[in-house]
């Protein structure tokens, strides 16, 4: 019988605290997820990187640290294709997660027809809003809407096959995992897939203790006509959203959210 969904959470070999700490976090939601050793970028050849990912994008510089993170995302798609499972979950391993998660996918009933990947994750920004489309659906006292807005972050998303591989033929990358997935005007492999948000959210980044981050680099800050470069380039992605996506928001027909994070088992929201 076809497996539906395929789970794996990107971890190092090294973190062995954080794999305990989100095996049974994991656990708790009665999710049962895969664990391979992430790309590191503290061992692995920076040549193997370059291969792979390219020095500068859209948005700007691509820094070894998020090469390995990208590559790390890659490597879970192309195992996810290995099987015969329809969907992956990909999640990172420092995520809190929601209780209700299990319950969420056991059943696969309020997944989108026309959807190539939801994201079920939180990016924690306090001014954050991202654009939903008026038309949804309700699961389990959250509500699935189209994701219209850049929404960064790449610590819990579900993705299809043909989302996958649409995803692993843009090698070599060159955008951050987050932004190559969830960033529409920079990401030109992001227009042309359907993305949804689940909200409340199943999952938020940040379970680590302060100043955890092991894939640690140097980043060289670029200055003087660079920096203006950069920022300039920025700010145009920022505000490059094309003509229909304004006109859904001035339609009415669509409109923007602060993405919240719900922990524990949802009850019907009466907001929603």
């Amino acid at each position: 019988m076809t497996q539906r969904l395929y789970i794996e959470m990107i971890n190092l070999a090294r973190a062995d605290e954080r794999r305990a700490r989100m095996r049974a976090e994991l656990a708790k939601a009665g999710v049962d997820a895969q664990f391979f050793p992430a790309f590191d970028s503290a061992s692995e050849d920076p040549a193997q990187m370059q291969r792979q990912c390219k020095p500068e994008g859209p948005w700007g510089p691509f820094h070894s640290t998020n090469m390995a993170i990208t590559i790390s995302h890659a490597q879970v798609w192309e195992r996810f294709l290995k099987t015969d499972a329809e969907f992956c979950l990909v999640m990172e391993d420092d995520v809190f997660v929601s209780t209700d998660l299990g319950n969420w996918l056991e059943d696969l009933s309020w997944w989108p027809a026309d959807a190539d990947v939801v994201k079920l994750e939180r990016w924690r920004a306090r001014r954050l809003r991202v654009l939903l489309s008026s038309h949804h659906t309700h699961h389990r006292g959250r509500r699935i809407a189209r994701l219209l807005s850049r929404h960064v972050g790449a610590a819990g998303y579900i993705l299809t096959r043909s989302a996958a591989e649409h995803f692993l033929a843009q090698r070599p990358f060159n955008l951050t995992i987050d932004n190559l997935l969830f960033n529409f005007n920079a990401s030109p492999a992001a227009r042309r897939m359907k993305m949804y948000q689940v909200e409340p959210a199943l999952l938020e980044q940040g379970n680590e203790q302060q100043g955890a981050a092991l894939q640690a680099a140097q980043r060289v800050r670029p200055t003087g006509l660079a920096l203006l470069r950069q920022k300039l380039k920025r700010g145009y992605y920022e505000i490059a959203y094309p003509l229909p996506t304004l006109l859904r928001l001035l339609m009415g027909r669509a409109s923007l959210h602060k993405i919240t994070f719900m922990p524990d088992t949802a009850e019907e929201v009466d907001r929603l």
